[in-house]
C-alpha cells in the first residue's frame, strides 16, 4: 500500500496512484472534475472494480459512477453528486478534498 498524506499532492502523493495511469493530479478541483482521478485513485485499492485502461475522459458520468460505486463497495458513501461532478469544470475543491480524505483514510489507516 502507498502511503502518502491525503493533503499532500506532491510528486509522492500523485506517484501513489497515478504511476502508468496517465493522470496528472495538479488541485483538489479540476484536476478531478472527469472522474479519471477518483478511478485511478480507486484502482489502485480496488483494480478489480476499476477497468482502469478503458476508461475515456469524455465519459464523466461512467467514470464518477464506477469510482463511487467501487468506493461503496467498501463502505464509503460518497460525499459528492453525479450529475453536479459531471457538469462542472471546476468543482469545489472542499468538497473534492474531503471525499478523497475518506478514501484515504479507509485504506491508509
Amino acid at each position: 500500500m502507498c502511503r502518502a498524506e491525503p493533503l499532500d499532492l506532491g510528486d509522492e502523493g500523485k506517484s501513489c496512484f497515478s504511476g502508468n495511469l496517465n493522470i496528472d493530479i495538479t488541485n483538489f478541483s479540476s484536476s478531478w472534475n472527469d472522474g479519471l482521478a477518483f478511478c485511478a485513485l480507486l484502482h489502485t485499492y480496488l483494480p478489480a472494480h476499476i477497468p482502469y485502461q478503458e476508461l475515456n475522459s469524455q465519459e464523466k458520468k461512467r467514470n464518477f459512477t464506477l469510482a463511487f460505486q467501487a468506493a461503496e463497495s467498501v463502505g464509503i458513501k460518497s460525499t459528492l453528486d453525479i450529475n453536479e461532478m459531471a457538469r462542472t469544470e471546476r468543482p469545489d475543491w472542499q468538497n473534492v478534498m474531503l471525499y478523497v480524505t475518506a478514501i484515504y483514510k479507509y485504506f491508509e489507516t
